[in-house]
């Protein structure tokens, strides 16, 4: 757990209000991450039965109980999200320029 906690802490993410002291959260931890290409990162840190990370981007759930392959996931989201708004820049951009009265 705690080591879920310090890399979400040093990349960026923030803890819900009340985490740390919250009972009725029955085991779980919550860090939220915004990022202006992907939008919210939500990361869940079960600390019950099923010990692991849920996380959750885009609407979509993904599962981790292995620490490098979540670093990996995050890594190639954020890479991912990169190329795609980079291919949204230069296309916006070029059509704009298309319309131009050189």
């Amino acid at each position: 757990m705690s080591m879920y906690r310090s890399y979400f802490l040093k990349n960026q993410f923030w803890a819900k209000k009340g985490n740390e002291k919250d009972e009725k959260l029955e085991g779980e931890k919550v860090f939220i991450k915004h990022d202006s290409e992907i939008g919210g990162i939500y990361a869940i840190i079960n600390i019950n039965d099923r010990k692991g990370v849920k996380i959750i981007v885009n609407g979509e759930e993904h599962w981790f109980n292995n620490f490098d392959k979540l670093d990996s996931f995050l890594s190639r989201l954020k890479q991912t999200e990169g190329d795609f708004m980079k291919i949204l820049r230069r296309k916006n951009l070029s059509k704009k320029l298309r319309t131009l009265d050189i």
